[in-house]
C-alpha cells in the first residue's frame, strides 16, 4: 500500500464525488483500487481517471470520502482487467458506473478513436460531466433530462454492425436488460461489461468475489467478455 494526498474533492450532487489524488496511479481504463481511508472499511473503487476515483455515499467509507475531511488516503492498486481498448466503440452507462466509463471515453477519444457514450439515471441529479461528452445521448426514468425512459429506448434501434467495442457498466438489472438485448442483436462477442463485487483482498486470493461459474471478480475482472457472462447476466 502507498500513501497518496487528496488534492481535492469535486462534488457532483448531495451523494455523488470525485476525489482527485495528488499523483497519477499506473493504469489502464477499467482497473480498480482498493482504497483504505484510515479507521474506516478498506473498500474497492473504480477509477475514473489515472488520479481519481468517483463514489456515491452508500456506505460508511463513502461518505466519510465525501465529507473531505481527509487528507490522505492509502491506495493498493490498480487491479484487474481493463477494457480492451478498440476505434469505433459504444459506451453504454447506469447512474454511477459511468465512473469506470469516464476514463475510457477520455482514453478513447485522447488517442483519436470514436466513442459514443449511451448514459441513464434516475434522475438529473444522478448525471454527471453531462457537458463533458461530445458524442451522448441521455434518458432519465423521471424525463428530467434527455429521453424520458432509460438507456434500452436508446439502445433498439442502433445499427451494432458498426461499433468496434461494445462497453457496459451499472447496475447489474441493467447490465442484465443490456446483454439481453445485445445477445437479441447477435452482437455479444464485441460487447465487455465491468462488473462490481464485494471484495476483501482485491488479487483473487479471499474468494470473496468469485462468481458463479468460479471466475474472480477483482483477478479474472472487473472486466468481463460477455460471451463469459452466461448465466451470470
Amino acid at each position: 500500500m502507498f500513501t497518496l494526498r487528496i488534492a481535492k474533492v469535486v462534488r457532483h450532487s448531495e451523494k455523488i464525488a470525485t476525489i482527485y489524488f495528488n499523483k497519477k496511479i499506473s493504469s489502464y481504463p477499467g482497473q480498480f483500487v482498493m482504497l483504505n481511508l484510515f479507521g474506516y472499511e478498506e473498500i474497492p473503487l473504480s477509477l475514473s481517471s489515472p488520479n481519481s476515483v468517483t463514489v456515491k455515499a452508500v456506505g460508511e467509507t463513502t461518505r466519510a470520502l465525501l465529507d473531505g475531511n481527509f487528507r490522505y488516503i492509502g491506495i493498493r492498486g490498480a487491479f484487474g482487467r481493463p477494457f480492451t481498448i478498440s476505434d469505433r466503440a459504444l459506451l453504454i452507462a447506469g447512474g454511477i458506473g459511468i465512473a469506470p466509463l469516464k476514463y475510457l471515453y477520455d482514453f478513447l477519444k485522447s488517442r483519436g478513436y470514436e466513442a459514443e457514450l449511451v448514459y441513464g439515471a434516475k434522475s438529473v441529479g444522478e448525471l454527471i460531466w453531462i457537458e463533458e461528452f461530445e458524442n451522448a445521448k441521455f434518458a432519465t426514468e423521471d424525463g428530467s433530462f434527455g429521453v424520458k425512459g432509460t438507456v434500452l429506448d436508446l439502445l433498439r434501434d442502433r445499427n451494432y454492425d458498426y461499433y468496434s467495442r461494445i462497453y457496459c457498466c451499472g447496475k447489474e438489472e441493467m447490465m442484465r436488460k443490456v446483454y439481453r438485448l445485445l445477445k437479441a442483436k447477435n452482437c455479444l462477442n464485441k460487447a465487455e461489461f465491468s462488473l462490481e463485487r464485494y471484495m476483501r483482498c482485491g488479487i483473487g486470493v479471499c474468494g470473496s468475489c468469485v462468481l458463479k461459474n468460479g471466475l474472480r471478480v477483482c483477478k479474472d475482472g472487473p472486466v468481463f467478455k460477455a460471451e463469459n457472462l452466461e448465466g451470470i447476466l
